[in-house]
């Protein structure tokens, strides 16, 4: 008599929100770190994406303006043609947009990284439980109940209890 224990079980969980499009797996099948399983629906994240280089491809058009201005001023300023302040501001303002330009180019990572995480994948090999939702469900990252358990098979535990007689055929 004995157990066998996984050395590694995962609940598997969306990391976005949304409708559940397609169910990829079977109860009970074997599956391979990476494999995908099921798929949310990626629309609205297209979207976000598509509206995050929007912004992306507008800001540094604004930041190359205001850069020329800034040139210009230093120009002027060296002539004492115009205030101080005037440059300052200048500066300030391609400043800005620099910090613009950057929550931009975040703003697309972040979009992409979640239409990737559109895809649910197995994050370690082995073998699958009973799935828990079906096509059509909302899912959201919080939710308390997995989309399915996977659980490692290779290498397993095996812990069982042997008379101390037996031990040295077990070693050998």
């Amino acid at each position: 008599l004995g157990t066998v224990t996984a050395y590694n079980t995962v609940n598997v969980r969306g990391r976005v929100d949304g409708e559940l499009m397609k169910l990829m797996f079977t109860d009970g099948q074997r599956v391979k770190a990476g494999d995908l399983l099921a798929v949310i629906d990626p629309r609205p994240y297209q979207v976000a994406l598509q509206q995050a280089q929007g912004a992306l491809l507008e800001n540094p058009a604004q930041l190359k303006n205001a850069e020329i201005d800034l040139a210009r001023y230093k120009g002027l300023y060296a002539e004492d043609s115009i205030a101080k302040q005037t440059l300052d501001t200048q500066l300030a303002l391609v400043n800005q947009y620099r910090g613009t330009v950057k929550s931009n180019q975040a703003a697309v990572a972040e979009a992409k990284l979640n239409l990737d995480f559109t895809q649910v994948r197995a994050p370690i090999s082995g073998r699958l439980g009973l799935r828990q939702v079906d096509i059509g469900n909302l899912v959201s990252s919080g939710d308390e109940l997995p989309l399915v358990v996977i659980t490692e098979t290779t290498p397993i535990a095996v812990m069982f209890t042997l008379p101390e007689a037996e031990l040295p055929a077990v070693l050998k």
